[in-house]
Order: C-alpha cells, then structure tokens, then sequence
C-alpha cells in the first residue's frame, strides 16, 4: 500500500487540473519568469517561486501555493541527474515522507523528459507515480513525443498544463498497449480504456464526456 502523501500530492494535482476556473495544473515551463513575478502570459498567480535548500535555481525550484491546504511542488531542470535524490529531499520536508525505499512509486517528470529536452524546456514539475503506469506511458505516448520532436522540430509553446495523459500517468493508467496512431479513430481504444481508467479513478463525469474523449484521440496524433 502507498503511504498517504503520495495520494495526496497525487489528488492536489487533480484539485488543480479540475479547477472550477480551468486547467490550472502546470507541468512544464521554458523559463521560470511565470513563477517569478514576470509580467507576461501566462503567469502563474496565487503562489511563489522559492529557492530550494539543496538546489541551484537553474537545476530547480519550489513552487509555494498561498492557500496552506494545496502542497509544494518540486520543479527540476529536465537534464538534472539526481531528480530521485532531490525529490525524496522534498518529500521529506514538504509532503510528511519517511523515504521513498518503501514508497511503491517511481519519481518522474510530468511532461517527459525527452521531451521536455526536446523543446528546451527548463523546468518540469516532479511527482511520484504507480510504476506501472509511468512505464507503459514511457514507451508509448512520451516516446511518440520524442520521435515527433524529433521529425518537426520543437513546439512553439513555452508552458504545458497536465493532459488526459499526464493525468494517467499520475493515477497509474497503465493500459496502453501500443505507440499512439497517426489517425484519431485509431487511438479510439485506447482513450476508451484511459477514460475507464479515470472513471474508476473517481474523475467527475463531466471531464469524460465522448467529446473529450474524440479531442483525446485527436490529441494523441500530434502531441510532442
């Protein structure tokens, strides 16, 4: 059994992401200036940037919600090497954790690393996640990421929120079974088996209507 703070950074994730406002769980950013005060859009509102104990700014940060009841976040450099280490230092301090040597869970980065590499990308949020699900993600939809990076080049988008996928990938989704089709009808089995996943997970009906599960399949082709 999972200890309870890994449920529970899992379920402020998807506080965030079912926000009554929007989509407001951030994953991965090109820059920390969303965090730091900056003047642009989008801007990352309702919390600070704070300066971890054991880290350079340029290989992470903390990021500090004002309401006391959501949690801390880590964010690393996607190139950082020791992400377990420095996260189980987090962990200890901000979510209640003993360790993670007992913890069930793999430490990963919510928008793929490679990906996050791939589009320069400086900074990508940390969780610990179900192994399961994280590896089925990692060798299918984040290495059909890469391999598009890779043809197209890298997206002109400077900020990622949390997808379907990423959603996933956090509550242990591990039912993919092949790389992502080239075409929407033929990832219909798989978003299918995902919003079941999410059903049974507890999502509210409302973010899995048949819509949202086509724009899913439809996502599934492009997403890099």
């Amino acid at each position: 059994m999972r200890p309870l703070w890994v449920d529970r950074q899992i379920a402020n994730l998807l506080a965030q992401w079912l926000h009554p406002t929007g989509n407001e769980a951030w994953i991965g950013v090109r820059d920390n200036l969303p965090f730091a005060g900056a003047r642009r859009a989008p801007m990352r509102l309702d919390g600070r940037l704070e300066i971890a104990p054991d880290l350079a700014l340029a290989d992470g940060f903390i990021w500090r919600p004002n309401d006391a009841r959501s949690q801390a976040e880590l964010w690393l450099d996607p190139g950082y090497g020791s992400y377990r280490r420095a996260f189980e230092r987090f962990a200890v301090r901000e979510l209640g954790a003993v360790g993670l040597d007992d913890a069930d869970v793999q430490i990963d980065h919510l928008f793929p690393k490679s990906s996050a590499l791939r589009n320069n990308f400086g900074y990508v949020r940390m969780l610990a996640v179900p192994p399961a699900g994280n590896m089925a993600a990692g060798r299918t939809i984040e290495k059909a990421m890469a391999r598009r990076n890779d043809a197209y080049g890298p997206s002109d988008r400077s900020t990622r929120m949390a997808t379907y996928f990423a959603i996933g990938k956090a509550s242990g989704f591990a039912g993919y079974e092949a790389l992502p089709d080239g075409e929407e009808a033929g990832n219909a089995a798989m978003v299918a088996a995902l919003f079941a996943h999410l059903r049974q997970f507890g999502l509210p009906p409302e973010v899995l209507t048949a819509l949202d599960a086509r724009l899913t399949a439809f996502t599934a082709t492009r997403i890099r």
